[in-house]
């Protein structure tokens, strides 16, 4: 098993499946600082974005631009979001993601079944992040999870399903 499957926690049985992950890019914010770990898993055609430390609004849409972009080019069938240990309060990006992130993903990636994001158990949301996840409920097939066990199996499922 490679580290990065040991670092996701996943089970046996889905190591094999998860495993050779190609890292693919790391976006920084403006004093160095990782911001975002994207790595794309051909086996599965899954993009996993990993967010890091505290994030602004302003911090994320870069982020979340460049993964457009990383989306439009590898045409995953599934994007997994894992903000565990990722803060920040995010609805000044809101209008962004509603008029530019969401409609680019839908013109440009009509490959992607289901997006899965993965958040801390412990961890409150501000209120104005359950806007950016309820924007994204509401134009994609997206669940929540607390492990990555469960998100990686729905995730599984929404592609054999709709393949």
């Amino acid at each position: 098993m490679n580290q990065f499957n040991n670092a996701l926690s996943l089970p046996r049985s889905f190591a094999k499946q998860h495993q050779n992950g190609h890292h693919v890019h790391t976006t920084h914010d403006s004093f160095g600082a990782v911001v975002a770990d994207y790595t794309f898993f051909p086996g599965t055609e899954v993009l996993y974005v990993r967010w890091h430390g505290h994030m602004t609004s302003d911090e994320l849409v870069r982020a979340a631009y460049v993964g457009l972009q990383l989306n439009q080019q590898w045409q995953p069938q599934g994007l997994m979001q894992d903000l565990r240990g990722s803060s920040g309060e995010w609805g000044e990006a809101l209008s962004w993601l509603e008029y530019e992130w969401i409609p680019g993903i839908k013109a440009n990636c009509p490959n992607l079944r289901g997006i899965a994001g993965l958040l801390d158990a412990e961890a409150s949301l501000p209120y104005t992040n359950t806007q950016v996840i309820a924007q994204l409920d509401q134009h994609f097939e997206f669940c929540l999870f607390y492990s990555p066990a469960p998100a990686w199996q729905w995730l599984d499922q929404r592609i054999k399903h709709q393949s």
